[in-house]
């Protein structure tokens, strides 16, 4: 929580600096600017690396809270932007190569259905990364699909709609409040809270559906 609202007030400073009385040059404003940004992204990351650590824990249905090592949850956001970016790859280098050797009216439907399979099959990586420790393991397509099919394609896909459901509706009501409040601080920092236990709670049910497996 104290990263979220950190984030939050970084975020204001970042966005709103112009309107501060600073008897400075542009260039040190950028520099402040900057700066701040550094420190929301290197805030990101910590939290993206502990949400690792939460579904971990998830996947053994443990009720502890994760020990938070800064190297750690650094070691692991690195771990999941090279999931991420390898499960966003595969498909679309597979859905060109299949446009171009079918050249059929249909490949923009199979494009999709590839996008779809390839997305749930993220969050069964992540789950094979949060358990191993290992990107060979997370990287492993066949595996990650055995995975998949082991728990159930329509569960996980149920699973995942339900969650995003979730976020979109509290969201939904998050902003409704907070258009009323008219306060850029207040709204930024609920918003940073906000997105960082939402990201946990999808950890969280992805790892108790993962320890079906």
């Amino acid at each position: 929580m104290v990263s979220a609202i950190f984030m939050g007030m970084l975020t204001v400073v970042a966005f709103n600096l112009e309107s501060f009385e600073i008897s400075a040059n542009n260039w040190i404003k950028l520099l402040l600017i900057a700066g701040v940004l550094l420190i929301s992204l290197v805030l990101f990351l910590l939290t993206q690396g502990y949400s690792l650590d939460i579904l971990k824990e998830s996947i053994y249905q443990s009720g502890n809270t994760p020990n938070f090592k800064f190297s750690n949850q650094l070691k692991n956001s690195r771990k999941i932007l090279v999931v991420n970016i390898f499960y966003f790859i595969v498909p679309t280098l597979l859905s060109f190569f299949l446009g171009v050797i079918l050249q059929l009216w249909i490949m923009p439907i199979l494009g999709l259905i590839i996008s779809i399979i390839f997305f749930l099959a993220t969050t069964m990586a992540e789950c094979r990364l949060a358990k191993t420790g290992k990107l060979t393991n997370a990287l492993n397509v066949f595996g990650t699909l055995n995975d998949m099919h082991t728990i159930g394609f329509e569960k996980v896909l149920l699973t995942t709609l339900t969650v995003f459901s979730v976020i979109i509706i509290s969201l939904l009501v998050v902003l409704t409040i907070l258009w009323y409040l008219h306060s850029n601080v207040i709204t930024s920092i609920v918003i940073s809270i906000f997105g960082v236990y939402m990201l946990f709670f999808s950890k969280r049910a992805m790892g108790l559906l993962y320890s079906e497996r």
